[in-house]
Parts: C-alpha cells; structure tokens; sequence
C-alpha cells in the first residue's frame, strides 16, 4: 500500500470502511428478514391459528347457549327456529374458521386434537344438534334436555380439543417469541461487534494512511519552513534519513519528497559552487540540471562576468601599475630638476642683487658725475687753476667708465644665461604639458627681460665708450693747452649732457634690473611651487604603485578562466540522492 497513489489509498480505504458498512447493513437486514419471518410465522402460524379456535369455542359455545335456551321456548317454535337458524349460521361461520384455522397448519400429525374436535363437531355434535330441534320441534322437552345432557361429555371434549390446539399454538408461539428474542439479541451483539470492528479498521486505516500521508509530508514541511525561513538547507541525519526512505515510495508524496530532495541536492551544489566563487575561484565548471535551469544559467553567467570583469580589471591594473611608475619616475625627475632649478635661480637672483647693487651705485656716480661736470663748467670760467681737478675728474670719469664697462660685461653674461634659463624652462614647460603653463609664461615674460637687459647693457657699453673717449680727448686737450679751455667747457657741456644720458640710462636700468630681480622672485617661487608639486606627485604616483601593487596582488587572488565556459543546451547532471 506504500506505493500506491494517495488517490488509491484513500479509494481503498474508503472502500474497506464501505464494506463494512455494507457488512453491518447485510448483518442488520438478514437479522430484520429472519425476525420478519418469524413474526410472519408466528401471525400466519400461531395468532391466527389461536384466533381462529378462538372463535370456533366462542361459536360452540354460542351454539350451546342456543341449545339450552331453546328448550325455554318449548311453546314457541318460531323462537326454537331462529335459535337454530342462528346456530346455522354460525355453523357456516364456523366452517370459514376452519378454513382459516386450517390454512396456517404447519405440521399435520400435530393437529390430531384439532381434527378430532372437528369430527366430533360436524358429526355426533351435528346429529346431536338435529336430534334436540327435532324433540323440541315434536315437544318432547324432556327428551331433548336429556339429549343435551347426555352431550355434555361430547361437547367438553370439542372444547378440549380446540384448546389443547390452543395451548400448543400458543407454546409454538412463546417458542417462536423466544427465538426471536434470541435471535433480536444475537443480532445486537453480531452488529455491535461489526460496528465495533468496522470502527477499529476504520481508525485503524486512518492512522495507517494519514500516517503515510502526514509523515513525510511533515518531515517535508519541516525542513521547507527551516529553509523558507532561516534559509537553512542542511538535513539532520534523521531528515535525510526520512527523505530518503520517503523518497523510494511510489506514490505522489513519494515522487514531491524525491522531487524535493534532488532540488536541495541542486541548491546545495549551487552553494557549494558559489562558496568557491567566493572564495576567490572563478575556474569552477558550472553543471546546469538542463537549458532551463534557472540557478544554473544565473551561476554560469555570474561566473562568466565576474571572470571578464577581473580579466579587465587585471590588464587595467597593469597599465594603471606601468603608467603611476612612468608618472612617479617622471615626476621624480622633475622635482629633481625643479630643485636644481630653484638653486640656479637662487645664484642668479643673488647675482642680479649685486648687479643691481652695483647698478645704483653707477647711478649715484653717474649723478655726481654730472653735478661735478657742472661745477666743471662753472669753474672753467674761473681760471686754468681748476684744469688739474677737471684732469682729475676726467680721469676719475675714465677709470669709471671702465668699470662700467665691466658691469655691463657682467650684465651681457647675466642677460646670456638668463635667456639659456629661460629656453630650459620653455623646454620643462613643454614636457609639464598642461601643468607648465604657467611656467611657460614665465620663462617667456624672464626670456623678454633678458633680451631687454641684453639691449639695454649693449646700448649702456656704447654709451661708455663715447664717453671714454671723450673723456680721453679732454684729456689730451686740457694737457695740451690751457687755451683750449673754451672748447673744454663747450666739450664739459656735451659731456655734461652725455653724463646725464648715462645717469637717465643707469637709473632706467636700475629699474629694468628691479623688474628682472622681481620675475627672477617669481620665477623662485614657482619653481620652488612646481618642486613641491612634483614632490607630491611622485610621492602620490608611488603611493598609487603601491595602491595598484595591493590591488594587483587581491586580483591575483582569484583564479580566472582563460575562456567563458560554454555548456550546451542539452548540459546536464544528475543530482546525488539523500
């Protein structure tokens, strides 16, 4: 019965309470036809039988009673006649009584007192009745009074033998009544005892079908709710123990219960694949149930896109690893230089200070120069006695101008090396790309200020050396005459213009160095800016190697396929059983 279907079951078991059901119906119909049957009997046989003799005494003693009270009417004959007429009559009622009495005879060799009273009844009784209406008919009243006394014996044993018929009727009837009641009482107890039975075999088949119904559709919906709620799919022993006795029934909760334990074998499997998934192995071959297995496609997908997504990832971290340190080795590079750089300009930014130094110092020269050839030209009038200062201070002007000339060297040099520095700075500029700039403005704005201050030393040195030589021809003239002193102060004149040039060309200067002092400043700090940014960069660019480094060594972590796994549609296993 285990492996029947729920439906048979409960038809088969529906069908056993049926039969007894039918059984107990049959017990109580057969028990109701046998006491229909002996009631039938006991009222064809017995109470009609007792009610037919009944009525026979009850007629023979009416035909008595008429008997006698006709021999009160001696002298009516009217009245004897229809006292006998009457006893006709039920001499016909009697004759139906018999027919009665004898149509519920079972047994005739039991009837012999019935029979007899009848002979006597329709014979000597008969003859007895004519012989008495004969006497009172012919007045003979003594003569029939003794004619019914002499049939006292006759008619006592009619009446005997009706109720010996009688009691024995009513004997078989008792009897009859008896097994009746037996048979009422045998057929309680055999219908309590089927009910009984058929009760217990019906509780008994419940328990035994729900049981094989119920258990394992507990053990079932145990573990569903444990897994529906919890999300739990671990089987205890006994579970797995149940599911795979269960599963081996033939039935529909058999086939659910083996349906069910393939699927949790499946899930598990799939937890098991993602549990390697997550732990980093992404070579797991993925077994897909059949093409519409739905956790299997969504696995192998998965799998397939995290592989290409950590295939992706690990070339990008390489590139990202090459590229921060090409970056950092650049921007070490560039920081270095920056720093050489910043040194460099801090020379030159101390050089042009001196320059510049030296520059006002010209300036201020320059301007006593042309307060003393003022006073040259003042004293000139005054006599020749002033020639030996004016020699002097022609002489002083001449070792001046040969000092200037040495600044301007110096400047020419300073004017060079800037413009160098500034073609190095347009060249790191042009490698900084976008984040040069500004520096490139700079070194342009600083390549214009050297051309400047190359233009302004050359036109300075060309100025000295006019002024050299003139001061060299005053010289000689005021050596050679004192007559010549007219000329002298005409010569003072130009000179003093000449000095005044130099002193508006030196203070102009001055001022060109200022600025240069100013942009070499600026030039400083954004060398001393783009320095520290490349500091940073570079240490930015090694932590970012780093960075890439670590990430690289998590991405090595996990094993990646080389291609997508391709199952076809048809790809299946079998799950393992519990």
């Amino acid at each position: 019965m285990k492996n029947m279907k729920v439906s048979m079951k409960l038809i088969v078991g529906f069908l056993i309470v049926i039969a007894l059901t039918v059984a107990v119906g049959v017990a109580g119909i057969f028990g109701m036809n046998s006491i229909n049957q002996s009631s039938s009997d006991m009222y064809d046989y017995n109470l009609t039988s007792i009610e037919a003799l009944g009525n026979l005494r009850e007629i023979f003693n009416s035909q008595r009673a008429n008997i006698n009270q006709a021999t009160f009417y001696r002298d009516n004959p009217t009245m004897i006649k229809s006292l006998f007429d009457e006893i006709a009559a039920d001499d016909r009622q009697a004759d139906e009584e018999f027919a009665t009495y004898e149509k519920s005879i079972e047994f005739e060799n039991e009837e012999r007192d019935y029979y007899s009273s009848k002979s006597l009844w329709k014979g000597d009784y008969a003859s007895h009745k004519n012989n008495v209406q004969a006497l009172l008919n012919a007045g003979d009243i003594d003569g029939a009074l003794a004619a019914i006394e002499s049939a006292d014996a006759m008619c006592d044993s009619i009446i005997n033998g009706f109720n010996s018929s009688a009691e024995r009727n009513n004997a078989d009837a008792v009897a009859k009544n008896t097994r009746m009641d037996s048979l009422y009482l045998t057929l309680i107890i055999m219908m309590i005892v089927i009910i009984i039975v058929a009760v217990v075999v019906a509780i008994a088949l419940a328990l035994y079908i729900s049981g094989l119904i119920s258990k394992p559709l507990g053990v079932l919906s145990d573990f569903m709710q444990k897994a529906g709620v919890i999300g739990d799919l671990t089987l205890r022993p006994e579970d797995a123990e149940a599911i795979g006795k269960f599963s081996e029934h033939k039935d529909e909760i058999g086939q659910s219960v083996a349906a069910t334990a393939a699927f949790v074998s499946h899930v598990t499997h799939i937890s098991e694949e993602l549990e390697k998934i997550a732990t980093g192995d992404l070579t797991v071959e993925v077994e897909r149930l059949s093409g519409d297995d739905k956790l299997g496609n969504s696995l192998l997908k998965l799998e397939d896109s995290l592989s290409d997504m950590f295939r992706e990832v690990k070339s990008s971290i390489k590139q990202v690893n090459t590229g921060s340190k090409q970056i950092a080795d650049g921007a070490q590079a560039l920081a270095q230089g920056s720093t050489e750089q910043a040194a460099s300009v801090e020379q030159l930014s101390a050089s042009i200070t001196e320059i510049a130094d030296n520059t006002k110092d010209n300036a201020k020269m320059a301007g006593r120069a042309a307060e003393l050839a003022h006073t040259i030209k003042d004293s000139a009038e005054k006599g020749s006695r002033q020639m030996d200062e004016m020699l002097e201070a022609v002489k002083e002007i001449n070792e001046a101008g040969k000092s200037i000339s040495k600044v301007i060297k110096v400047i020419d040099d300073i004017a060079f090396q800037t413009n160098i520095l500034a073609l190095n700075a347009a060249v790191e500029a042009a490698r900084a790309g976008q984040h040069g700039k500004g520096f490139a403005v700079v070194a342009e704005e600083v390549r214009n200020l050297a051309s400047k201050s190359a233009e302004a030393a050359s036109e300075t040195g060309a100025l000295i050396a006019n002024s050299t030589e003139k001061a060299e021809l005053g010289s000689r003239i005021a050596s050679e005459t004192a007559a010549s002193l007219s000329e002298i102060v005409s010569g003072i004149n130009e000179s003093d213009q000449i000095i005044s040039e130099i002193a508006r060309s030196s203070e102009q200067q001055s001022m060109g160095i200022a600025q240069i002092n100013t942009g070499i400043d600026q030039v400083a700090q954004v060398i001393q800016q783009n320095s520290a940014t490349a500091e940073e960069s570079a240490a930015a660019s090694e932590e970012m190697s780093g960075q890439a480094n670590m990430l690289e060594d998590l991405i090595a972590q996990f094993k990646l396929k080389d291609s997508p796994q391709q199952l076809p549609t048809g790809a299946a296993y079998t799950p393992s059983k519990y």
